[in-house]
C-alpha cells in the first residue's frame, strides 16, 4: 500500500485544522502525491547539496498526528530545504532530478530521473509560493 504524502503550503497555526480537515479540505495550496515520504525528501535534500536539512528530515517527529500509530500524520520540513528548492534553476533542475533519483531511499523505491523531474518542477512551484509568503511547506502523510 502506497503512503499517501501532500506538499501543502501553510503557516504553522493551521497544523491543527489540516489535520482534522485533509485529505477534504481545498483551503491551502497543496501538491498531492504518494510516496513523497520523509526518507525520499531527505535524498531531495542530500542532492541539492543540504546534508543539516537531510538530517533534519531524517530526525523529524510529527508536529500533529490524527492518531500517533495511525495517522495521518503533519510534518514541519526544513525552511532551508524550502528555500533549496525555490532557488534551483530551471537548466539545473535536471541535474537536481538525476542526483536524487539516484538517492538511496529514492532509488529504492524506483524514482527514476524522469519523475523526479516532474516531481521537483512542482515542488518548485509551492517552494517559491512558500518562500514568498514566508510559510513553511509541510508534509501530510497518510497509510
Amino acid at each position: 500500500m502506497a503512503v499517501l504524502t501532500d506538499i501543502i503550503v501553510a503557516p504553522t497555526t493551521e497544523v491543527p485544522a489540516i489535520i482534522a480537515e485533509r485529505p477534504g479540505a481545498k483551503r491551502w495550496p497543496v501538491f498531492e502525491t504518494t510516496g513523497l515520504d520523509l526518507l525520499v525528501l531527505a535524498d531531495l535534500a542530500l542532492a541539492l547539496k543540504r546534508p543539516i536539512e537531510a538530517t533534519a528530515i531524517d530526525e523529524q517527529t510529527p508536529a500533529a498526528s490524527a492518531d500517533e500509530t495511525e495517522g495521518p500524520w503533519l510534518y514541519v520540513l526544513p525552511v532551508g530545504l524550502r528555500d533549496s528548492i525555490a532557488s534551483i534553476g530551471s537548466s539545473d533542475i535536471p541535474a537536481v532530478a538525476d542526483a536524487w533519483a539516484k538517492g538511496e531511499e529514492a532509488e529504492n523505491r524506483g524514482l527514476t530521473s524522469d519523475v523526479a523531474e516532474r516531481l521537483l518542477a512542482q515542488l518548485q512551484k509551492l517552494a517559491v509560493q512558500a518562500h514568498a509568503e514566508d510559510k513553511p511547506l509541510l508534509l501530510w502523510m497518510s497509510m
